[in-house]
């Protein structure tokens, strides 16, 4: 019998519910925590809510929200306070290209972190991205959501051969059913990084591009820095784009130093 979680949850919140997940923020054992209860007996669901503890427990850093326990029924987060890129974009508008690059840094770090370890996210995006205290800055970053993940240790894919993703920040090999791939992780983060500049990921019809239909992006947005990691990062092929988060990194930091921005810290996924 699992270990049921609910009895043990104080002062709960609910603030979501969708997908057969309930979210709320609780007490437990005298900590604020997220806490994701699955309500659906779908055994797709449930093996979906099983994945995502399973790898969300196979990463330790700083930039990433790891679980405090897992059952087959509840996972449990330590809170964050701050809200979401989304939310913060949503409420002041677009971020100017210090605070943008920062954010972006901080999403790179905690990628090469999960891809030294074998997983893609697989769903970078500002949804999935909490600000720590509500700052737009590298130490900030928290990633979530391990939901769509691969994980090259677990034994099988659940989502294998499927088009697991958000359309406006998935890849081209992503919508293709390929999963695993590194560089589809650094395409989200180069949308990311559009999406802080201008306010909107850059394909209106992201279907569209992803199917090969068209090539109609918006303008690059930003100085004329960062233009360069842009084009690289959104290549269709993954052969176009920066071989690593390490190396995307490089080129970030390479655009700040040409806009006279300090360089930002890489040592905050050990």
């Amino acid at each position: 019998m699992s270990r049921d979680v609910s009895a043990e949850l104080q002062a709960r919140q609910p603030l979501t519910e969708h997908g057969g997940v309930r979210c709320e923020q609780a007490l437990w054992r005298g900590q604020t925590v997220f806490v994701k209860t699955l309500l659906s007996d779908s055994p797709d669901l449930q093996a979906r809510f099983v994945h995502e503890g399973e790898v969300a427990t196979r990463v330790a850093c700083p930039l990433i929200v790891s679980p405090l326990l897992c059952t087959p029924r509840h996972l449990l987060f330590p809170f964050v306070p701050g809200g979401t890129l989304r939310e913060r974009l949503d409420r002041s508008g677009p971020l100017g290209a210090d605070e943008a690059t920062q954010v972006t840094a901080g999403v790179l770090l905690a990628a090469a972190h999960l891809h030294a370890r074998g997983v893609t996210h697989q769903d970078l995006k500002p949804e999935n991205v909490l600000l720590a205290g509500g700052q737009a800055s590298t130490q900030s970053v928290r990633v979530i959501d391990f939901g769509m993940s691969h994980a090259r240790g677990l034994p099988l894919d659940i989502h294998s051969g499927t088009r697991m993703g958000t359309p406006h920040f998935m890849a081209p090999e992503q919508f293709l059913g390929l999963r695993g791939e590194p560089r589809s992780d650094l395409y989200s983060a180069g949308v990311l990084l559009f999406d802080c500049l201008a306010g909107a990921p850059p394909y209106e019809d992201a279907l569209g591009w992803l199917a090969g239909v068209h090539d109609r992006r918006a303008a690059l947005p930003g100085p004329a820095a960062l233009h360069e990691v842009l084009r690289a990062a959104l290549g269709r092929d993954p052969d176009d784009r920066p071989a690593s988060a390490a190396q995307m990194l490089a080129l970030l930091q390479s655009a700040r130093a040409a806009l006279g921005l300090a360089p930002v810290p890489e040592d905050l996924c050990p």
